[in-house]
């Protein structure tokens, strides 16, 4: 009963077929939906449900009848391109210089560009009376704001005044304005002045 030492023979298998290997389990198991009277497929391990069966292999759909599959496009394989002077004919030829490295990538022949791409277009119509109108004739471009920006860039860069200031408030952009002493000698003067006709404005009355 003792392991064999490691002078000794392995003892031999016993006359008996080996267990198959157990197959792995992935973690799908069919669950009955009484609504739609079908079964559908759950994975405990990553919580997705599918109505598919997730063990049988995908079929590639036979075509409708009497019409024959399409043949694959064979592709001829890209070569080097065989403009410009190239080093390697000649000799001398280093793999890393700006000769050696393609100025532009080739575009791949393999990807196909949707051919009904081309005949697509998009429209606008006019809500009452059916009618198609330009996408930019919207009910916001008819607003106070859109109205006077229009009107006022005849006249001016409506854009380039906004953003005039940085961001910057009207006080806080008079804030970094210096005034003169004359300005503020004219100030304190309207201020006077000011005064004065309040003072006397019950003479008036």
């Amino acid at each position: 009963d003792a392991p064999p030492l490691p002078n000794e023979d392995l003892p031999p298998l016993p006359a008996e077929p080996p267990p198959a290997a157990t197959q792995e389990d992935d973690g799908w198991a069919p669950v009955w939906e009484e609504t739609a009277q079908a079964f559908y497929f759950y994975n405990r391990f990553t919580g997705a449900t599918q109505w598919t069966n997730p063990r049988v292999p995908e079929v590639a759909q036979p075509g409708p009848p009497g019409v024959e599959a399409p043949l694959p496009v064979e592709t001829a394989p890209a070569g080097p391109p065989t403009t410009g002077y190239n080093p390697a004919i000649h000799g001398d030829y280093d793999p890393t210089a700006w000769y050696a490295q393609s100025s532009a990538p080739e575009a791949d022949p393999a990807q196909a560009i949707d051919p009904a791409a081309q005949y697509t277009a998009t429209a606008a119509f006019n809500r009452f009376t059916g009618r198609y109108q330009a996408a930019d004739l919207n009910p916001e471009n008819f607003n106070d704001e859109n109205k006077s920006r229009r009107q006022m860039n005849a006249f001016f860069d409506v854009d380039a005044a906004a953003n005039s200031h940085d961001g910057r408030s009207l006080k806080a952009e008079r804030s970094g304005k210096k005034v003169s002493k004359a300005e503020l000698k004219q100030f304190k003067e309207k201020r006077k002045q000011k005064k004065e006709e309040k003072r006397r404005a019950w003479l008036r009355d």
